[in-house]
């Protein structure tokens, strides 16, 4: 597979007499060829019976003609900003592209639902050394949709996409010149959309808008779709997606954990507990990538003459092979049945949720005072931890105060909507306390992994035990903070 990121607004064009006058060098601000090269592109879009992946905005395509044929699987839109990942061209659909859209599809087959064939004129804006600023397109689009019910629809529009040379702002200045020729920026947010029409939208909860319920509700259908949107990226191992993939797991466990009065805590159990697993399987990929960056962080303080032998390498070499470890356990998980049943029922969730007594209260009445229980739990967890001499017991305690602070902070942002001034300016009053028990649980972490990689993987036990000192040093600082309230 290969992966590219694209930038490209399209436009809409309403007759032909607006092209007959457009100038694409004057749009373009370059000079280009007066002949446009010109491509016949052909493409036959895949998805499931129900469309599964149009429902996310996920395409999926079979091209042929132009530079780039082959399939193509493109995922969500982030701004002008959308992720490109191209196979080459098969009769079927690459296993690996079928892969990568697993989470959207839940293994259903993917059939022929689309198709569109493309006539397009392209002029290339260089720079003086032959740098791309962009491509302009006009393509004559002539589609429809499989089936019985398929008309055929006929449209032309513009594309613009950014080369790796084009100035900062120069998209908006395209578009300022295009719009002078009352060109708008399309509607639709692709040509596939414009021929499948609107996407499927999830039932709203058979809940009052406004209860406390429809509030809790909605901030977990957005970290479930939060987190089937970066299981893509993580199978493509971008940077930071096994992180927010976990974020988005725990902001839903914490969520079900904390407003056990408004969804009813028996019957959501077992959805935290597979939300726990899933972080589970996922955490040696992100921990691993955390600790090497912290190791090579306190290393770097060592002194020169205390830095015996190549520690540096033989850290390198032992978390990569753990890295290795890590990515197929997280991998594996992504690819079993029961990651694909804990979808579904994210997915059950909002449609049937079992509520619990003040659901269908209001939720400026309800909500902040399940907040302020969260605030309570975090205040008596760190009060238990008070006192307590340095040693294991200190750090389960402060541990269970650090994931209550972490429920409370995901219990705030669910119920933001609804929380005053006050209420706000005290939970971020908490926020100094969170980052200091924190501090203190990768303290703890780091001390063991130094402990492990001294007992057989790094051969200079000296160093690591200056870097575990260092480690030491920091946590009883941090102990010392907490107990002071500072």
């Amino acid at each position: 597979m290969v992966s590219s990121g694209e930038i490209e607004r399209t436009f809409e064009v309403a007759s032909a007499a607006v092209l007959a006058v457009l100038d694409p060098g004057e749009v373009l601000g370059y000079e280009v060829p007066a002949d446009p090269e010109e491509r016949l592109l052909k493409a036959v879009y895949h998805d499931t019976a129900d469309l599964g992946l149009h429902a996310e905005g996920v395409t999926m395509r079979r091209r042929t003609g132009g530079p780039d044929a082959g399939w193509h699987v493109k995922l969500p839109r982030v701004g002008d900003r959308r992720e490109e990942i191209q196979a080459p061209l098969t009769p079927g659909p690459p296993d690996e592209l079928v892969a990568l859209v697993r989470a959207f599809t839940r293994g259903r087959p993917l059939q022929p639902v689309a198709r569109l064939d493309t006539r397009r004129r392209a002029w290339r804006a260089l720079t003086g050394t032959g740098a791309l600023v962009a491509e302009l397109v006009v393509d004559a689009v002539t589609a429809s949709r499989l089936g019985p019910d398929g008309e055929e629809q006929a449209w032309v529009e513009i594309e613009v996409e950014l080369g790796p040379a084009a100035p900062a702002g120069y998209l908006d200045l395209v578009e300022e010149r295009l719009a002078a020729h009352g060109i708008r920026r399309s509607a639709s947010p692709s040509k596939v959309a414009r021929v499948l029409g609107e996407r499927r939208t999830a039932a709203s909860p058979p809940v009052p808008d406004g209860s406390a319920a429809a509030v809790v509700l909605e901030y977990i259908r957005a970290q479930a779709r939060a987190l089937r949107r970066w299981d893509p990226l993580v199978r493509l191992d971008r940077e930071d997606a096994v992180h927010q993939m976990r974020v988005a797991a725990r902001r839903m466990r914490s969520v079900l954990q904390s407003f056990r009065r408004v969804l009813r805590r028996a019957r959501t159990r077992a959805l935290t507990d597979e939300l726990r697993w899933l972080a589970g399987e996922l955490a040696p990929a992100r921990d691993t990538e955390v600790m090497h960056a912290r190791l090579e962080e306190l290393l770097a303080q060592v002194p020169d003459e205390l830095v015996l032998g190549p520690v540096r390498a033989e850290l390198a070499a032992a978390f990569a092979r753990r890295a290795v470890r890590a990515r197929e356990r997280g991998l594996a998980a992504l690819d079993g049945a029961r990651y694909l049943a804990l979808l579904e029922a994210l997915d059950s969730l909002p449609v049937e949720p079992p509520l619990a007594g003040r659901a269908l209260g209001d939720a400026a009445d309800v909500l902040p005072g399940e907040v302020d229980r969260a605030r309570r739990r975090v205040i008596g967890a760190t009060g238990a931890a008070r006192g307590l001499p340095a040693g294991p017991d200190l750090d389960a305690a402060l541990h269970e105060a650090r994931k209550a602070a972490k429920r409370l902070r995901y219990a705030s942002e669910a119920a933001r909507p609804v929380l005053d001034d006050p209420a706000r300016a005290g939970i971020r009053a908490m926020a100094a306390l969170q980052d200091q028990l924190g501090v203190h649980q990768d303290t703890v972490v780091t001390r063991a992994t130094l402990l492990e990689l001294a007992a057989g993987e790094i051969g200079h036990g000296f160093t690591l035990g200056v870097m575990y000192a260092a480690e030491t040093a920091l946590a009883r600082r941090t102990e010392a903070a907490v107990a002071s309230g500072a």
